[in-house]
């Protein structure tokens, strides 16, 4: 099922305070809501109408032919039990039914579980020559090559 606005909404101001800069200090809640529902490829786990845990991204389009994880998280209530490793996999699991190459994201490298999930899953640190977020710890994941989801 897909997530609606008031949904996408009540999740982001849920999740907001729990990334190291929150969300609503880089962008306006309602406007990123909106981007995501238009643009994005959204993989939630839902229950009772709520999403418990969302990994949104960008498959269409595509800059080099990487797709670009934007935003993966869980609400605190339903972490450590396997949400967000289903939902990467999802999304990695589109993404090579469209035949993207890669997938890269962003996550502040204080963030451990994070960093250990993504490593579990076979992403790899990528630095690329003119990386544009240098603070951030960047990750990729090719599907056309060593690791399949």
């Amino acid at each position: 099922m897909e997530p609606n606005r008031e949904q996408l909404l009540d999740f982001l101001a849920a999740v907001d305070a729990d990334f190291p800069t929150p969300l609503s200090s880089r962008t306006a809640l309602p406007a990123y809501a909106d981007k995501l529902l238009q643009f994005a490829t959204l993989c939630a786990d839902m229950e009772n109408g709520e999403i418990r845990a969302l990994v949104a991204g960008y498959t269409d389009n595509l800059p080099g032919d990487m797709a670009y994880i934007a935003l993966a998280a869980t609400r605190r209530a339903h972490r450590r039990q396997g949400h967000a490793r289903r939902l990467v996999r999802a999304f990695l699991e589109i993404c090579a039914q469209k035949e993207i190459s890669a997938v890269h994201l962003y996550t502040d490298p204080s963030n451990a579980a994070a960093l250990a999930l993504y490593r579990s899953l076979g992403f790899e640190p990528y630095r690329p020559e003119a990386e544009p977020r240098p603070a951030d710890s960047h990750w990729i994941y090719r599907l056309k090559g060593e690791n399949k989801p």
